[in-house]
């Protein structure tokens, strides 16, 4: 066998394809919905009461009975803005913010968990082209468990409808006076407490439970955050059955269904056109540079662990495959490459072999061991939750330390 030549080049052909791989066709869903019922405030015929009551007290009761609750299951709707798209979503949510259910968008909808701040949806493939989300591995995301953000989402459960963090949100727009009239709020009598920060923003809580029963909220904007969903929302207090097995079901989806998930928080491609460098002796590498082009920096604090798999073939030498990965962090890039050796013997009649390749990218929700971290926390999260005590994991976590590198 002849020893190859140095052949140091880029590659034009099917590597130069991989780099391009990950331009899809996105497609807008048209879809009517009446806002009208939606808009807070609308479809509610007030009824005056001659028994009004002092706001700021009934408010205040009501959010402390909310904030004692180990979970709080949610029913309604949500929407980014006034005439944008209204997503239905039925979720329960925990005091340590671990959360399941349904958010349906159009006619697309997508199951929802949440545990130790990573969320996961698993809906559909038209629920991601309305969501705008293209990635060279979104092809995988259909029918399978993807990460991604509250802002993809249209909620972030741990920081929105978790008992405490849903207390506070209301808490901050709690009225310094006025009275609370009672009001037909389907077939139960309520009393209505209107919030500061808007017109529209308004509670109502049940004359004789005291309980928390549904708000309408222009802007539900969690700590930290800029801004919020426009909500309208009903409340119920689940059974401890409900929350026992609301923490199987998360627990089968961390420990069974999440390894190799992809993670749709940063959209990622190649920065560049992709190097493919083979030396004497048949010792070729290929490597690139990932960048996350998200627009806007919609990716937050994200980092998102990158994977390439990489293809070295000839037609006589046959092919041979290598991967690397790293993490990307919001906004940057990372280096990706990995080798092959054909390890060719030295012969007196020197050959030139024209190599090719192709390479996938793709992307992981979560490293093994960080898997099994997360399983090991929502036990014990579980565990303290049945058992009525603080978990040790706070929902209220900053959405930076949430988003840790290659968690």
């Amino acid at each position: 066998m002849s020893p190859v030549h140095p052949n140091t080049r880029r590659s034009r052909g099917p590597l130069a394809f991989a780099a391009a791989a990950a331009a899809v066709v996105i497609g807008a869903s048209g879809c009517s919905i009446d806002l009208s019922e939606f808009r807070p405030g609308g479809g509610e015929e007030a009824s005056p009461s001659p028994t009004p009551a002092k706001a700021a007290p009934l408010l205040e009761s009501a959010l402390e009975k909310l904030r004692s609750r180990s979970a709080v299951t949610v029913q309604g709707q949500i929407s980014e803005a006034e005439g944008s798209v209204v997503s239905d979503i039925s979720l329960t949510t925990t005091s340590a913010g671990t959360a399941s259910g349904t958010v349906q968008t159009n006619e697309n909808e997508a199951q929802v968990m949440q545990a130790d701040g990573k969320l996961f949806a698993n809906a559909p493939e038209a629920f991601w082209l309305d969501k705008s989300i293209a990635n060279p591995d979104s092809a995988d995301y259909a029918s399978s468990w993807v990460r991604l953000s509250g802002d993809q989402l249209g909620v972030d459960p741990s920081s929105m409808l978790a008992p405490s963090q849903l207390a506070d949100i209301i808490g901050g727009m709690a009225p310094s006076g006025g009275k609370a009239r009672l009001e037909n709020l389907d077939g139960t009598t309520a009393y209505r407490v209107d919030l500061q920060g808007g017109e529209h923003n308004r509670v109502w809580i049940g004359e004789e439970s005291g309980r928390l029963l549904r708000a309408e909220i222009e802007q539900l904007t969690p700590e930290g955050a800029e801004s919020g969903p426009r909500t309208r929302l009903d409340f119920t207090v689940p059974e401890s059955g409900e929350v026992e097995s609301l923490y199987e079901e998360v627990l089968t989806v961390a420990q069974e269904e999440l390894e190799g998930s992809p993670d749709a928080r940063l959209s990622v491609g190649w920065s560049e056109q992709l190097d493919l460098k083979c030396e004497t002796g048949g010792a070729c590498t290929v490597s690139g540079t990932v960048q996350d082009s998200s627009e806007n920096g919609s990716g937050g604090d994200a980092s998102v662990i990158v994977r390439m798999n990489a293809t070295v073939k000839n037609d006589e030498l046959g092919s041979k495959k290598c991967e690397d990965s790293g993490s990307l962090k919001s906004g940057g890039t990372v280096d990706l490459s990995c080798g092959v050796d054909y390890d060719l013997a030295p012969s007196t009649s020197p050959k030139t072999y024209q190599m090719g390749g192709d390479a996938r990218l793709s992307t992981s929700a979560l490293s093994g061991d960080a898997r099994e971290e997360l399983v090991a926390a929502i036990e014990e999260q579980r565990d303290a939750v049945l058992a009525g005590s603080s978990p040790s994991a706070s929902p209220s976590e900053s959405p930076a330390a949430q988003e840790s590198a290659g968690d």
